[in-house]
């Protein structure tokens, strides 16, 4: 096997690549120059100045998401292994909105736009997927606009915790960067915690969080 099949097998595992024709959507792959690059900690994968258009799959290591500020990058969310960047603004003739960073040794598939058009054009299961994971971003955006104007610091805390839909989440990075992310100060993040986890909705171990209750959580806070 070689490396780019290598890496286009591990592509298959995600939903949006999920049931397509495999040997027609590699050989368009392989036809448009598609192919992996790695990274390193701290160098920059895409950004406003990347001229090409791709959708990026983290084949493997973690990145962070950051807005192009100069002045003071802001944390937006960071990418695992397995997640992906680039769908919302392929088409877009307006550049790239964020900054991908390496947040540790990446190694990153790029999917081209020539790539992803013959895709769209010859395969209809990847073209309803394609448009299942926008409106998937959609309610994501959404949701993100609904925890950083919430309100109180509970709140925040609370929404952005049950926007995650997983009942085990382990803190990417620093409290720091979370108290950025949700613009909240880090003796009130602290508070916050504690007080979902005084009321029986969260389990809080050092960067392990357990949400006990995401459905109660989501009604006392909504």
């Amino acid at each position: 096997m070689s490396k780019l099949e290598k890496d286009v097998h591990a592509l298959w595992k995600h939903p949006l690549l999920s049931g397509v024709a495999r040997d027609r959507a590699q050989a368009i792959l392989e036809d448009c120059g598609c192919g992996a690059r790695n990274y390193e900690n701290g160098e920059v994968i895409f950004c406003p100045d990347t001229k090409e258009k791709a959708i990026g799959f983290m084949l493997r290591g973690k990145a962070v998401v950051e807005t192009p500020d100069s002045g003071r990058n802001t944390l937006l969310r960071f990418l695992d292994e397995g997640e992906l960047f680039g769908v919302s603004s392929l088409f877009s003739e307006d550049p790239f909105i964020s900054v991908i960073v390496a947040h540790s040794p990446c190694r990153v598939f790029f999917v081209s736009e020539e790539a992803v058009r013959r895709l769209l054009e010859s395969d209809t299961t990847f073209l309803y997927r394609y448009l299942g994971f926008l409106s998937g971003r959609v309610r994501y955006l959404n949701r993100k606009i609904g925890y950083l104007t919430a309100g109180s610091a509970e709140r925040r805390l609370a929404l952005y915790l049950c926007s995650l839909e997983k009942e085990e989440i382990l803190l990417d990075s620093s409290i720091s960067s979370l108290s950025d992310l949700l613009d909240l100060g880090r003796a009130s993040l602290y508070r916050s915690f504690d007080r979902l986890e005084a009321d029986g909705l969260i389990k809080k171990t050092g960067r392990r969080i357990l949400v006990l209750q995401r459905e109660a959580m989501l009604h006392a806070y909504q």
